[in-house]
């Protein structure tokens, strides 16, 4: 296991400590009042499809997305999709956090999107209250764990965020579930394809379009998710250090059919062009110190 720290915690300074389980990222936070905004421009230079948990031990936070408001108090554990703008006004916190690829969650979970900004009570739930006990432990074993032990750990993590966060018996069927992953899984693995869309997935999978577009309710619709994921993963090989791709290249590779209606999709979600966002994206990580080692380490894993 790996460690970074940004800061250590001083008045009026944020203090935070990384470990680095090779598919997940664990840390402890400790910050001073502060209002935090992510908008659409900075998701589009940042270039994150992750999703971010953090389970508050003291202080509140009020937190603000497209689809509702909620505070967040010492007990509770609150989940944000790196992905979509939220604003955050909080009072002096501290907190466990645990950062993962969005695949690693949803594969357990279901459809992130509508969990966004959503507190939940960790304490008041034996699962939940499970995942954050586990993450202390894996805090306090420092760098002891060896490179082999990783992927394990990870995933025990990765399991134990599907057991607490999985929708309640009854809100889901558990046969529609496999389906959702693997439908989900399927159209990630085919961006590039063109000819994704519903008919495709209708005969894939057997499904009629009414069953297809439930499923993808609380993501839209089945449309809007293939969209979205396109310019996410458009905006990852926009963003990505080195990349030398022309912008109708990467239309091309996430299965646009010409640049002008991937630009203006672009500039709809994101607020800018491609052209700007790459523009806007940082060359390199920095050259030194634990905020690079960070930055690199979020940066590769998978989204």
């Amino acid at each position: 296991m790996s460690r970074a720290e940004l800061t250590r915690p001083a008045a009026g300074r944020v203090g935070l400590s990384t470990f680095h389980l090779g598919e997940v990222i664990v840390g402890e936070m400790a910050a001073p009042a502060q209002r935090l905004e992510r908008t659409e421009q900075m998701i589009a230079r940042q270039g994150l499809d992750h999703v971010l948990m953090q389970f508050h031990e003291s202080g509140t936070s009020r937190v603000e997305t497209a689809r509702h408001r909620a505070s967040v108090a010492a007990g509770q554990v609150v989940l944000f999709d790196l992905a979509q703008p939220v604003v955050v006004e909080a009072d002096p916190v501290s907190a466990t956090t645990l950062l993962m690829p969005r695949a690693l969650v949803t594969d357990g979970v279901g459809p992130i999107e509508p969990l966004h900004g959503r507190a939940f009570a960790y304490e008041a739930d034996p699962v939940k209250q499970l995942l954050h006990t586990y993450l202390r432990g894996l805090i306090a074993c420092g760098t002891q764990l060896a490179p082999h032990q990783l992927s394990g750990v990870s995933q025990a993590a990765s399991k134990l965020c599907g057991a607490g966060f999985r929708p309640e018996a009854g809100a889901a069927d558990p046969v529609e579930f496999g389906t959702h992953v693997a439908i989900r899984q399927f159209i990630q693995r085919e961006l590039h394809s063109a000819d994704l869309g519903v008919e495709t997935l209708t005969a894939r999978f057997g499904l009629s379009r009414a069953t297809l577009y439930r499923l993808f309710a609380a993501e839209g619709g089945v449309v809007h998710y293939i969209r979205d994921r396109r310019l996410m993963q458009a905006l990852r090989l926009l963003t990505e250090a080195g990349s030398h791709r022309r912008v109708s290249q990467v239309a091309y590779a996430t299965g646009f059919a010409d640049e002008k209606t991937f630009s203006r999709a672009f500039r709809r979600r994101f607020g800018m062009l491609p052209r700007e966002a790459r523009a806007a994206a940082p060359a390199a990580p920095p050259p030194s110190g634990d905020a690079a080692v960070l930055h690199g380490w979020i940066r590769s894993l998978a989204a």
